[in-house]
């Protein structure tokens, strides 16, 4: 496909948006892709994106194209960048504008649905570029998720720090030592202690912490470097 603008000059012949859907599984990021049921690449695996439509903005063609192809509701999403190469598509010079988002992969309910999550770091062969849109999107939210509460939705409302930690191992891919963990989280300024406790076996009862606030939010917060790092997860 090609098209031109009024002046004669090359114009994009489409825009589609690309949600980028994230979640710990089993304690590994993980992202959530579908099967591509039409050429170009049919049969591969891609992220669950698709064409504008001219009366939406390109987040509410993510939200709706998520929805279409996974089941997956609303999910709060960051535009994570566009990606413009002329030859990202063998259609034609489409570009693409990618949106991140981080869930709990229990929202997908996987009888009947095309989606499945995929380990980040074990992906298959995938469409165009998605492999690199990927790659982009899973060193954004490392790279945040210390300067964030975009966790939020990962944890109970109110939670202890191996919870905690856990979670961040997942996301983060590195071992934390514990009482480094939870001296760096806590000086974060993303959560505070609740002065109660809960008892989940022998030894010490174990202190309760929400996120000071609990609305998703990729914008940048206080925080200090992440706790130290033990050893990479195998």
């Amino acid at each position: 496909m090609r098209a031109v603008n009024s002046a004669g000059f090359a114009a994009p012949a489409g825009l589609t948006a690309l949600p980028v859907v994230l979640a710990p599984v089993a304690g590994k990021l993980h992202v959530l892709l579908v099967r591509r049921e039409e050429e170009p690449r049919a049969g591969m695996w891609s992220l669950p994106g698709g064409f504008m439509s001219g009366d939406e903005r390109p987040e509410e063609t993510a939200q709706r194209k998520l929805t279409e192809k996974t089941g997956v509701g609303a999910v709060y999403m960051e535009q994570l960048q566009t990606y413009g190469d002329p030859k990202r598509d063998p259609r034609g010079w489409i570009p693409s504008v990618a949106y991140l988002g981080l869930i709990d992969a229990a929202v997908l309910s996987e009888r009947g649905s095309a989606a499945r999550w995929f380990p980040v770091d074990a992906l298959p062969p995938l469409a165009f570029d998605h492999a690199a849109v990927i790659a982009d999107g899973v060193e954004r939210l490392r790279g945040k998720v210390w300067w964030s509460n975009i966790a939020v939705g990962l944890l109970p409302e109110q939670f202890t720090m191996p919870q905690a930690r856990r979670v961040f191992e997942a996301i983060s891919g590195v071992t934390y030592e514990p009482s480094n963990f939870r001296r760096g989280l806590e000086q974060s300024g993303l959560v505070r202690a609740t002065g109660r406790v809960v008892k989940n076996g022998p030894g010490r009862p174990a202190a309760l912490y929400e996120f000071v606030d609990r609305q998703p939010a990729w914008s940048t917060r206080r925080s200090r470097a992440p706790a130290t790092v033990r050893a990479a997860l195998t």
